[in-house]
């Protein structure tokens, strides 16, 4: 996936290929993000390049395990020099366009999906959980469902009208929660 900010080329890949520490990647990076504590096979190997007049300024890949993510158009959000991406079970705050790393905040039991821009924060859309977190990674507050936030049917799992957030999990519930998180409803739609 390859996006256009400011002046940058932002490239963001799944990188399965990827060993750690191997001459025969296919594909090379000035940086890893990778902590050495994580003794576990990595679950997802997520590249990043910015480029500048087609002149790559700089690389990385973050190398984690955990619940299993692949790129997807809300996996990464670009914002006020920052790319925040979903990384199996966390989200990480990398400066544009150095690629230097802010932060990273484990928001989910088992994976991140997805990232929103939500009321001048960020909403991060988790397999088990939902996060509203301010830009610096400060988490605001959290909501669990009764199952995973995916659903069976075509509608989505995550969606926002009037200020509202409207999520949906496995089981057919639906759940209205307002800006700071409270649980405005419930209730339960047969899931077909």
């Amino acid at each position: 996936m390859i996006t256009h900010y400011q002046q940058y080329e932002i490239e963001v890949i799944d990188d399965e290929g990827y060993v750690l520490n191997s001459t025969d990647n296919k594909n090379h990076y000035q940086n890893v993000i990778h902590d050495p504590a994580d003794v576990y096979q990595p679950s997802a190997k997520h590249g990043i390049r910015v480029k500048e007049h087609e002149v790559e300024i700089s690389s990385v890949v973050i190398y984690a395990s955990g619940g299993i993510t692949r790129i997807n158009a809300r996996s990464p959000l670009i914002k006020d020099d920052i790319i925040f991406i979903c990384c199996t079970n966390s989200v990480y705050a990398l400066q544009v366009p150095s690629l230097d790393l802010i932060w990273k905040n484990n928001l989910d039991l088992a994976t991140c999906f997805c990232i929103y821009e939500f009321d001048g924060d960020l909403l991060i859309h988790g397999e088990t959980q939902i996060s509203r977190i301010a830009f610096n990674g400060d988490i605001k507050w959290t909501f669990s469902g009764r199952d995973i936030f995916l659903t069976l049917d075509e509608k989505p799992p995550i969606e926002f009208s009037d200020n509202k957030i409207i999520l949906r999990d496995f089981l057919g519930y639906e759940y209205h929660l307002d800006a700071d998180g409270r649980l405005i409803n419930d209730n339960y739609t047969q899931v077909n």
